[in-house]
């Protein structure tokens, strides 16, 4: 079982050893090396309460941090990222329950019609756990490279 919860300040040093972890990253984005500078601002920047446009959550299993996952806001759609950052919580189905319990955020709190997400195509596991939480496959990008899913408020 795990836990939404907000970031805290003792999260910070974590999300900055797994931003720069390139094995880690490279299941989900381009890989860059980030400067402690750059993700300090990010961090400050994300925890926001002000923002309408982004949230963000620490994914926890019995209070230990093992992910993040965030919605990007724009108008009645949202793009939704996750990261599980702890090798022995990946294959376990946290990533499928916090992408469930995102979506109903999204759609039930904040009035989203829309959730999409970008995925590789060779990450079969995502894929899987995407599916598994009612997402579809709606297109691709980059030559096929990446699939577009999404999953449509009822």
């Amino acid at each position: 079982m795990i836990a939404l919860e907000p970031l805290r300040d003792e999260d910070s040093d974590t999300l900055f050893a797994w931003i720069n972890d390139r094995e880690l990253v490279e299941q989900s984005a381009t890989f860059r090396p980030v400067s402690r500078a750059e993700h300090d601002a990010w961090f400050r920047a994300v925890r926001d309460p002000g923002r309408d446009d982004l949230v963000i959550y620490a994914i926890r299993e019995h209070g230990r941090l093992v992910g993040t996952c965030q919605l990007l806001i724009d108008g009645a759609e949202a793009e939704l990222r996750i990261r599980i950052g702890v090798a022995d919580a990946r294959g376990r189905g946290l990533g499928t329950e916090a992408v469930r319990e995102l979506v109903r955020i999204a759609f039930a709190d904040r009035g989203v019609q829309r959730v999409w997400l970008q995925v590789f195509a060779h990450n079969t596991r995502a894929i899987r756990a995407y599916e598994k939480a009612g997402f579809v496959r709606c297109g691709e990008a980059a030559g096929g490279a990446t699939l577009l899913m999404e999953r449509v408020s009822r």
